[in-house]
């Protein structure tokens, strides 16, 4: 008889290493996908390689990380032959490799959320995998709660071997003076992270089903966090929510567009909640989680109204964008799980993860998916503005005869910067006939940064339209005027002295001074420090909105239309202002920045 390897005789290292060996044999194609996405980090990292081929490889194997494993339950609980198996791998390696091909397609914005929404799919896809047939058991809420406690040691085990990994390197460092490359600790965190925490995760995956059917042990501490922190925190914020909606009912104001994102966090947190105390439900000491989960589900309908509300009230005004879709698929599904719950009184959480992901996945492609619905929402909506003004007459673009309102300027602007940000232009390209690459061309420099506001204010150039950045903000309108340079200069032989405006808080000196008033809406002139005489600046910049129809910026205006005098206290006083700038949000005023100088001199 051979004696046994002399690894397996040391006790730290025998049950790593058949626990390795046990995830390699299970689940190989995930510890595969771990491998390919570490390399593809490393050499992003080290730059080496072309980042158009790595960038994709990397997300693409990450995306593996979760599919596969998916897989694997799926094929292990139904018991199928091996040939099923591999069939089952081929056909996720054939969508990792669909996605790799399509990820140049994809500007970067849909890149982001395209991935982002099959990390999504694919991780409530590993929560359902083994119980996708048949009817919902015990054994599924076992199943979930072990992959979250693996995933949390897995993660803390892969990040403590990097932080002690990370510190011996640094002691080789400043102690032997061993050099390291710059990337040496994001390659070490890439290989924790990327290749040892999903293999030491696969490594623990459930493997006893009918333990798990079996399993009553409900752990004392998820009892307490759930029961006195996580479900009176969701209590108070749903009241709140339902306090908010009295508030509209009462004053029959547009709910505030922030409350989709607070309905959102509430509703997450709420589920996720019931969820890891749904096995507390059927108990004779914990009736109360039953009747919980149903005044959830009733009070989170009003706010699911008021969402709703909102939404409708930004899609009126600006169109669809990937995240208002998201939203609107969102609260329609918190409105089918809360409706569902309350009137089939069902006892049953599989739905929820399995109902969640099937939407993620009607929603990724096709011409109702996410992206397609908003890319034709903003085209519609561009050329209903473009119409209005005469700028689109058949299908072909023109430029504008006439003067197009602030208002519609920036909603031009805005979907240009969108459609050219988030989808190119080839949805808009017939409207001109072919002049769209003269008028589109190759941003370089600093163009090239922003290069959706660049390409959109070439657009509105050639439509004859003033371009509005994305800064100016949807209700205020920003404005910079500034003095002809080539003006005359200012007589300066009746006044006696010649002042600097100056900003900050008032100082209390001897002499006279000019300051900038509260909120830099006047010039104030002080003699030894008492008041005498305020410029107010609001009617001057009032006479130079008129005149340039509201649009405040533009070629440098006459010295005098930036030019102000007052008599007081027996003294003239002039303000000439070189520049000034700020915004107007709807009537009221607000200035940013002014430089000047103020003449002071008897009458």
């Amino acid at each position: 008889m051979t004696d046994p390897p002399v690894w397996s005789r040391v006790p730290t290292l025998a049950p790593i290493l058949k626990g390795a060996a046990r995830g390699l044999r299970r689940t190989p194609l995930t510890v595969v996908s771990g491998a390919v996405a570490t390399i593809a980090a490393i050499l992003l990292t080290e730059d080496i390689g072309d980042e158009h081929v790595l960038t994709p490889l990397l997300w693409s194997a990450i995306l593996g990380l979760s599919l596969f494993t998916g897989l694997r339950l799926v094929t292990e609980r139904l018991g199928r032959r091996p040939w099923v198996r591999w069939a089952a791998d081929a056909g996720g390696l054939a969508v990792l490799a669909g996605f790799y091909a399509a990820w140049g397609r994809w500007s970067e914005p849909v890149q982001v959320a395209r991935l982002l929404q099959l990390v999504a799919v694919f991780h409530l896809f590993v929560a359902v995998a083994p119980y996708l047939t048949g009817p919902e058991t015990r054994g599924f809420w076992a199943y979930n709660r072990r992959l979250l406690e693996r995933l949390l040691v897995a993660a803390l085990y892969a990040h403590v071997l990097f932080v002690g990994a990370a510190i011996a390197l640094a002691a080789l460092d400043n102690l032997f003076g061993v050099d390291l490359a710059g990337g040496a600790y994001m390659r070490l965190w890439s290989v924790a992270a990327l290749f040892l925490m999903p293999w030491f995760f696969a490594a623990g995956l459930p493997e006893d089903w009918a333990a798990l059917e079996r399993e009553e042990e409900y752990p004392r501490d998820l009892r307490v966090f759930t029961r006195f922190a996580l479900l009176p925190i969701v209590a108070l914020y749903l009241l709140i929510l339902l306090a908010y909606f009295v508030k509209v009912l009462a004053t029959w104001q547009w709910p505030s567009g922030w409350i989709g994102w607070l309905v959102s966090a509430v509703a997450v947190a709420g589920i996720f909640s019931l969820l890891l105390v749904h096995p507390l439900a059927n108990r004779a000491g914990d009736r109360w989680v039953g009747i919980y989960a149903r005044a959830f589900y009733l009070f989170l309908l009003p706010a699911i109204v008021m969402l709703w509300l909102a939404i409708w009230q930004r899609v009126g005004q600006y169109g669809v964008t990937e995240r208002r879709y998201f939203l609107i698929v969102l609260s329609g599904w918190l409105a089918g799980i809360a409706v569902y719950q309350l009137l089939m009184r069902a006892r049953g959480i599989r739905i929820i993860p399995l109902s969640l992901g099937c939407v993620g996945l009607l929603t990724f492609a096709g011409p109702w998916g996410a992206y397609r619905v908003s890319e034709g929402s903003q085209v519609r909506r561009l050329a209903g503005f473009l119409e209005r003004h005469g700028m689109l007459v058949d299908g072909q673009a023109r430029p504008s005869a006439g003067d197009v309102p602030p208002a519609d300027r920036r909603e031009i602007s805005a979907a240009l910067r969108y459609l050219a940000g988030t989808h190119d232009l080839d949805a808009i390209a017939p409207w001109f006939g072919g002049r769209l690459a003269e008028i589109d061309t190759i941003l370089t420099g600093r163009e090239a940064w922003r290069a959706d506001g660049a390409r959109a204010r070439r657009i509105t150039a050639w439509l004859g339209v003033e371009y509005v950045p994305e800064w100016q903000g949807e209700r205020s309108q920003w404005f910079s005027f500034t003095a002809d340079p080539g003006a005359s200069a200012l007589a300066v032989a009746p006044y006696d002295s010649l002042l600097i405006v100056r900003h900050g808080p008032p100082e209390r000196g001897p002499g006279l001074r000019a300051q900038a008033g509260r909120g830099r809406r006047s010039v104030d002139v002080y003699q030894d420090g008492t008041r005498i005489g305020s410029l107010p600046l609001d009617s001057l910049l009032a006479a130079l909105r008129s005149e340039s129809r509201g649009s405040g910026r533009g070629a440098p205006v006459p010295a005098e239309r930036l030019r102000l005098t007052r008599d007081s206290a027996g003294l003239r006083v002039t303000l000439q202002l070189s520049s000034v700038g700020g915004q107007w949000e709807n009537d009221s005023l607000v200035v940013r920045e002014f430089a000047g100088v103020v003449l002071v001199g008897r009458r």
